[in-house]
């Protein structure tokens, strides 16, 4: 299940619980494809204080610029990285979170395109 809504109601404050829709408020069924194995992937995850919980806050933000974040999705985890260096946060990760990073990435776009779902969300109507 996948809760999506358009940027002028909902909710106010970024939560990864829910996707957050900005302009033009239209996600095609190969996006809703992605965000169904997305959540689906990231509640797998570790997370909060968790050993390794790293890895879901990584691809939790990939959230706040879908889908143009993933255009570029190694934008979004340097960010992350460079917000958690300035707010002097250690990170306790066991592995190569970046390599982990884009692999989980990568299965998630490979099970999307297995598993379609022939849904698509327009707003704009």
């Amino acid at each position: 299940m996948i809760g999506v809504c358009h940027s002028t109601c909902g909710y106010r404050w970024f939560r990864y619980g829910h996707f957050q829709m900005c302009p033009p408020y239209y996600l095609s069924d190969e996006q809703i494809s992605f965000l169904v194995q997305f959540f689906h992937r990231l509640y797998s995850l570790p997370g909060g204080q968790e050993p390794n919980g790293e890895l879901r806050l990584c691809v939790a933000h990939l959230l706040r610029n879908y889908p143009a974040s993933l255009t570029k999705p190694m934008v979004s985890y340097r960010k992350l990285l460079d917000e958690h260096k300035r707010e002097h946060r250690s990170w306790l990760y066991e592995g190569d979170l970046e390599a982990d990073f884009l692999r989980l990435l990568g299965q998630i776009q490979s099970a999307a395109k297995q598993k379609p779902l022939g849904i698509e969300i327009d707003f704009r109507a």
